[in-house]
């Protein structure tokens, strides 16, 4: 390390230094700074649209008490505009239910074929699964509906999506294979279900082909 004898040699090695390098530790600066102000106010930015999609989803909520039948476009206007936000989702799943209920069926499998490919979220993935697959078997799309069951759910759903399967072969004459799928339906249960029990007793004369 260089050792300086006087404070002029000490003000010159200074001024050197600052002629080489002055120019970069400024641009140093000024870019740490521009970070700094610039996350903040990504994060701000961040924080006032998240209370915005916040603020318009208890609108459309509000609106389901109000619009009637009308609302359905209300809430695919919402999910198109909010891509595949957790919102987007709850609003998708509400929409699906609504649309069950006014009979619109096909419009219920629209939506929860879209909450099965956007939802992040594996609970709310098999959730929306389970009940495409109803609504496809009301439709009387059986083989749709298995299709739908064949994707993997996580281990508490395992009983549902086996006893629904179960439901659909029994409906194609697929006794001995539903009379599988309830059984592993009751394995994968963590209590035992009378419903379950019963429809298994029904199949208790089909043996494995």
């Amino acid at each position: 390390m260089e050792i300086y004898s006087s404070e002029e040699q000490q003000v010159e090695a200074i001024k050197r230094f600052w002629n080489e390098y002055g120019k970069a530790i400024l641009g140093g600066v000024v870019i740490g700074l521009a970070g700094l102000y610039g996350w903040r106010y990504y994060q701000a930015d961040q924080r006032s649209q998240a209370e915005q999609v916040s603020a318009q989803y208890s609108q459309l909520l509000q609106q389901q008490q109000t619009e009637g039948s009308d609302w359905l476009n209300s809430a695919k206007g919402f999910i198109d505009a909010q891509g595949n936000s957790s919102y987007a989702v709850f609003a998708a799943l509400l929409a699906a239910r609504e649309a069950i209920d006014s009979q619109q069926l096909a419009t219920a499998a629209e939506h929860l074929s879209w909450v099965m490919h956007n939802a992040k979220e594996a609970p709310v993935k098999a959730i929306a699964q389970l009940r495409l697959a109803r609504v496809q078997r009301e439709q009387g799309n059986y083989a749709d509906a298995l299709a739908t069951l064949q994707l993997a759910v996580p281990a508490s759903f395992l009983s549902q999506q086996a006893e629904l399967r179960g439901d659909l072969l029994q409906l194609t004459g697929e006794l001995a294979q539903a009379k599988a799928a309830y059984q592993q339906a009751l394995a994968s249960s963590e209590q035992t279900r009378q419903l379950l029990q019963v429809k298994l007793d029904e199949l208790a004369h089909i043996t494995a082909s």
